[in-house]
């Protein structure tokens, strides 16, 4: 599975600029574009987009485009696929990434005066306004250029430029949305898991992002499904894999992806367990069957 931002640390396109675990600020600059992506955030993030264009496309089908000047706050758990379009010859971009404990403190010094009673979107978007586009330029500037790497600062810039978004974009919006966040939701689990049971997800990230404990999520699956989550995932990608090898000429290593299975030898092995062939006797064995008919 791939995690952001962890996956960003050793990307060739990205600096880091300030970093403590997970919770780090992040800058990206590129001259080609980026396409197809994915990722599961696992960390909140503020993406800020300075030049170009970042297209995100989520597993709810829902296409989300940022423009140069824009800001887009996601919540961890969204499941993506993103494009990354230069324009003007470069992309560029600054990552703010935080957990739970940062948006308490946020909370804990600004007073949320009204609840939106709309459903709770899956993100927000905003324009950079002058001021916090000034703001990220002098993180980069000072932490970035003169290498002064000190943790102990990060928390600190987080939380001031979720202040200044707060005072700066629509009255109340920041801390609405991320009130709203902190508390507890559920997502329906038969309509999230006919979706995506074939992305590489392991069962604890199910559960989080159908907002439920693991224990929770097993139970009332079993109420759904009368089967366990691991036994009916695997039914499910490995019925989609016959079905792709019967209607597409794949590679074995193509189809294990498409059906989210990472470990190739683990799915050959699951396969033959299932249909009692290996993936490439059942391919031969289609092929026949085509010719002679």
């Amino acid at each position: 599975m791939v995690l952001i931002p962890q996956r960003l640390f050793s990307d060739e396109h990205v600096t880091t600029i300030l970093r403590d675990g997970n919770t780090c600020i992040l800058s990206k600059e590129l001259s080609e574009p980026l396409l197809s992506r994915e990722g599961y955030i696992s960390n909140h993030v503020i993406s800020m987009v300075l030049s170009g264009e970042q297209h995100i496309r989520t597993y709810e089908e829902e296409l989300i485009k940022v423009k140069a000047g824009q800001a887009l706050f996601v919540p961890r758990g969204m499941y993506y696929v993103s494009d990354l379009v230069p324009e003007g010859g470069t992309f560029r971009s600054m990552l703010f990434y935080f957990d739970d404990s940062i948006i308490q403190e946020f909370l804990s010094s600004v007073r949320v005066t009204e609840l939106d009673k709309k459903k709770l979107p899956n993100h927000i978007k905003f324009q950079v306004e002058p001021a916090v586009k000034l703001f990220s330029e002098s993180i980069q500037s000072i932490y970035q250029n003169h290498q002064i790497k000190n943790k102990n600062f990060l928390q600190l810039k987080l939380l001031e430029m979720l202040h200044l978004i707060h005072g700066l974009v629509e009255e109340q919006k920041l801390a609405d949305f991320l009130f709203r966040l902190t508390l507890p939701k559920k997502r329906n689990i038969r309509a999230f898991m006919e979706k995506n049971y074939d992305k590489p997800l392991k069962m604890e990230d199910y559960a989080y992002l159908t907002g439920r404990s693991l224990s929770t999520f097993r139970r009332d699956f079993k109420a759904f499904y009368d089967t366990t989550p691991q036994q009916w995932v695997k039914d499910k990608r490995l019925e989609k894999a016959v079905h792709l090898f019967q209607q597409k000429e794949k590679s074995v290593t193509e189809v294990s992806y498409e059906v989210g299975y990472e470990n190739i030898s683990y799915f050959i092995k699951e396969f033959r367990k299932k249909v009692g062939q290996s993936p490439k006797q059942y391919q031969l064995s289609i092929h026949r069957n085509n010719l002679d008919s």
